[in-house]
């Protein structure tokens, strides 16, 4: 079928996965498979089916008198939540699950090895910690990198006899202009952006001088991040669609100059596309 994109191969199925946790500001991983850098720490062993990832726009709706259906939709916020049952308890793993706290030791009084004291922060007390959710299904890997998330939940453990008592671990996203709130680092090829390509150049002609306004029609131009004439570098990238993008031609020798765009996705060349009178 024309324009056919099945795929069985893009479909996840999580065979292992694990979960990072690190002080805010340690450095985050710069990729998806390397070893996580110095200071990062997993949670141990949590419940098969129990960790999500939650993304949660919210929106408004204005209506009118004039028709049956809201006639503009914005977004006010957004939101995104971690969730995963955790089945290791230890110190961290408190501090993790409570939003911060302090562990003491206790010299018992009749001697023996030490006692420890957890407690939980008090109002205002919680601290935010950096996140990394690691996805694995065969050769595939993801990250979830999330540099600044909180607990801000509260904490119910079941103490039953007949079954484990798991840590809930609930993190909400925070954000922050500096930095994206969240993004996911992969080495899945189906993750790869389309190669661009040049179909026409217009003008095609312009002074020596440069400064030529030049439409370049296409596709998959919407990630274009530099176009060149032969060695020199255009300037005024406009990406206008994901089909056509404006760019200034620079100075240039007499004669006709290859076009190439680059992009994420690759390089595309229109020889001789542009000459300079």
């Amino acid at each position: 079928m024309a324009g056919e994109t099945t795929n069985n191969n893009e479909i996840l199925i999580p065979q292992l996965s694990r979960m990072w946790l690190a002080p805010i500001g340690t450095v985050a991983p710069a990729d998806a498979t390397l070893t996580m850098p110095a200071g990062w720490y997993t949670v141990g062993l949590f419940t098969e089916d129990s960790l999500k990832f939650n993304s949660e726009p919210n929106f408004e709706q204005v209506r009118s008198a004039q028709s049956s259906y809201p006639t503009r939709t914005f977004q006010t916020t957004d939101a995104a939540t971690v969730e995963v049952d955790l089945q290791q308890w230890s110190g961290r793993n408190f501090r993790a699950v409570y939003g911060g706290g302090s562990i003491t030791a206790v010299t018992p009084s009749g001697g023996g090895a030490k006692h420890f004291k957890f407690a939980p922060p008090r109002i205002g007390g919680r601290t935010e910690i950096a996140a990394c959710i690691e996805v694995i299904d065969g050769g595939k890997h993801y990250r979830y990198v999330i540099p600044r998330t909180m607990q801000m939940e509260g904490v119910s453990k079941e103490l039953a006899k007949t079954k484990e008592s798991v840590l809930p671990l609930r993190l909400a996203v925070q954000g922050g202009d500096e930095t994206d709130a969240w993004y996911v680092l992969t080495d899945d090829p189906a993750f790869q952006p389309p190669v661009p390509t040049i179909t026409t150049v217009t003008p095609s002609t312009g002074p020596a001088a440069g400064g030529t306004t030049v439409t370049i029609v296409g596709t998959n131009l919407d990630s274009v991040t530099a176009v060149n004439f032969g060695s020199t570098a255009g300037t005024g990238l406009v990406v206008e669609s994901d089909t056509e993008l404006t760019v200034i031609t620079p100075a240039g020798a007499t004669g006709a100059k290859d076009v190439v765009v680059t992009s994420a996705g690759g390089t595309a060349t229109k020889t001789g596309g542009f000459t300079y009178a």
